[in-house]
């Protein structure tokens, strides 16, 4: 079904045009230049943030499990995408993402992990996205390899308290 529309005299803002003219085109993309340009660790958490909110069903489960503190996602996906990160400096935030990230569990997991390796394969190129990919992964192991194997609880003395003593 075709619509057709038509534009009808005065409906056109009269400062459209100068407001367009005024601003800079975007600079045109090189496609012969083999990586896209290089970003900080907060830039690029950024632009997944951004790209996780465009996406209605992982920004809702993301929204969800953020309990809407949409803030406290974009720094988590900063801890997350920063090389030096392990397990141990995650919130439980972090690795609820990590596990969307990695896990394959669930519609979300299964929509998630391909989407986000698209994403980084077009912001940072092949060789850095999967250097990334494998970052994550490794995360994402070690929090499962810690689930699995609890360290040995607390005794009361090495709590730093005799619990038994009251």
């Amino acid at each position: 079904m075709t619509l057709q529309m038509e534009m009808q005299a005065g409906s056109r803002p009269a400062h459209g045009p100068a407001l367009c003219q005024a601003l800079p085109p975007p600079p045109p993309m090189d496609r012969g230049v083999a990586t896209p340009v290089r970003l900080s660790t907060a830039e690029l958490a950024f632009r997944i943030f951004a790209i996780f909110r465009g996406h209605p069903h992982i920004s809702n489960v993301l929204t969800h499990i953020s309990r809407a503190n949409w803030t406290q996602v974009e720094r988590e996906l900063n801890v997350i995408l920063n090389p030096a990160a392990t397990a141990d400096r995650l919130s439980p935030l972090a690795r609820n993402i990590v596990d969307l990230m990695c896990a394959e569990r669930g519609v979300t997991g299964k929509i998630l992990k391909p989407y986000f390796h698209a994403a980084l394969q077009r912001l940072l190129g092949p060789e850095e996205a999967e250097s990334l990919i494998r970052h994550v992964d490794a995360l994402f192991l070690e929090i499962e390899w810690k689930a699995d194997h609890p360290g040995p609880a607390l005794s009361a003395k090495e709590g730093g308290h005799d619990r038994t003593a009251h």
